[in-house]
């Protein structure tokens, strides 16, 4: 159990994968192995690592290979469950589709398509960080993040503010209503994937409309959140962590050469 007593992590693997196709009408990407394991299963063993031991998969229709590798999750210790969600609803529609099941305490999401590697012989992993620098019944949501150049964020990235400067030390930032601003800021701050969120995050998210494509946005919702009160505390990647982004042939190429072993 983490210092914060958050034991539950919702993994959001919906998404269709339509970059990496033809391979993805095939196997779900989250499926892929990077250093002979899916890579879904390098996030179940970072989960674990870091004192969680229940989590909800969200898969879309077609991902019926995911609960047929990992079951019930004994032989990880933990325990599974599954929930199908619609295709195409966007990031936000796996946090709505799992709040029955968090019992109204704060949870873990992550997404199932990002892997992160630990700055190697660190003390803690980046969830561990993120879950130890929460305190129990803290009524904020966390972030961990990574630090890019400005004007160098890439296009998919999901980006929360300024960073006043690249430190090393990992120092968590904290956010509030008026400061998702990076437009005149040398280095930003990029959602890296993993996030601790409270139960106002459903309440947000019911009051956000779809954007233009019909899709649910977690960013939103957290904007939102500011304007009542509520605060992001963002947690930087160290330095030697290291994330991939594995909605691409390019990321996942980058993952199974450095991951190689």
């Amino acid at each position: 159990m983490t210092r914060a007593g958050i034991t539950r992590a919702v993994v959001a693997a919906g998404g269709a994968g339509t970059k990496m196709d033809p391979i993805t009408r095939i196997i779900p990407k989250e499926m892929l192995p990077v250093a002979r394991k899916p890579i879904l299963e390098h996030l179940v063993l970072e989960l674990r690592d870091a004192g969680i031991d229940s989590v909800l998969f969200l898969i879309s229709s077609g991902k019926s290979q995911i609960p047929a590798y990992f079951g019930s999750g004994k032989r990880y210790g933990l325990e599974f469950s599954y929930r199908v969600q619609g295709d195409g609803a966007g990031p936000g529609a796996p946090v709505l589709a799992a709040e029955t099941w968090t019992q109204g305490k704060p949870f873990v999401l992550a997404f199932g398509d990002n892997l992160i590697r630990p700055t190697p012989a660190g003390p803690e992993t980046p969830l561990q960080r993120l879950l130890n620098g929460q305190t129990a019944n803290e009524d904020a949501c966390s972030v961990l993040t990574a630090v890019f150049p400005a004007d160098q964020v890439p296009a998919h990235e999901t980006l929360l503010g300024a960073a006043p400067a690249r430190r090393t030390d990992g120092s968590p930032v904290t956010f509030g209503k008026d400061q998702l601003d990076h437009t005149v800021a040398r280095w930003a701050h990029a959602c890296a994937a993993r996030w601790v969120l409270s139960p106002f995050v459903f309440e947000a998210l019911r009051q956000c409309r779809p954007r233009a494509n019909g899709e649910l946005y977690l960013i939103d919702a957290v904007r939102h959140c500011f304007s009542t009160g509520h605060q992001l505390k963002a947690v930087p990647l160290l330095p030697a962590d290291v994330r991939f982004n594995l909605d691409n042939w390019r990321a996942y190429e980058d993952a199974v050469t450095i991951l190689r072993g």
